[in-house]
């Protein structure tokens, strides 16, 4: 379970383009990480092979390949947004040109360091955000992830309550992400 964000470039009309390659490198060179070795997305990773922390946990925050045909654009599954994490999201973003799209809503979506019109924006019946800084981030994000928390809480004490024997099961292939 997770709150997740969408980071992508949208250019006037709705359309998708126009996001930072070179400007996405240089920001992850510039904090030693690369991307995963995948066709479909990339997860960051250190420079010496192991996934990237934020906040004292491993994120699956991921982009696309960088090298690929098409638009490049990244998501996180599962944003707990600390003060690291919205400071990454935030640098990130402006490194590659970025809004947030929080398919959560309210805001739906959320422009940062004003790399966006809001003419660019489709028209989803709520006025964007607007985000020039990670504290700013944060402010505009917390409201829903308190809720998500408190939503998230409930659930997973119904579960734990339902569970009557612990189950064991084979490893998944994004458990080396969560060690």
């Amino acid at each position: 379970m997770g709150f997740s964000l969408h980071f992508m470039h949208i250019e006037a009309g709705g359309e998708t383009g126009g996001s930072d390659r070179d400007g996405l490198a240089r920001f992850l060179d510039s904090r030693g990480l690369h991307l995963s070795e995948d066709n479909l997305c990339c997860f960051l990773m250190n420079a010496d092979g192991s996934a990237m922390t934020l906040d004292g946990h491993t994120t699956d925050l991921n982009l696309d390949p960088l090298n690929k045909e098409g638009e490049v654009s990244g998501s996180i599954w599962h944003a707990h947004l600390g003060r690291e994490e919205c400071q990454f999201i935030y640098d990130l973003c402006v490194a590659g040109g970025f809004l947030i799209v929080n398919p959560q809503g309210s805001p739906m979506f959320i422009v940062v360091n004003h790399n966006h019109e809001e003419s660019d924006l489709p028209d989803v019946g709520e006025l964007p955000a607007w985000v020039e800084s990670a504290d700013e981030l944060a402010d505009v994000l917390g409201s829903p992830f308190d809720n998500f928390i408190e939503y998230r809480d409930r659930v997973l004490a119904t579960h734990n309550a339902a569970q009557s024997t612990p189950t064991t099961s084979k490893p998944r292939w994004w458990d080396r992400f969560w060690r």
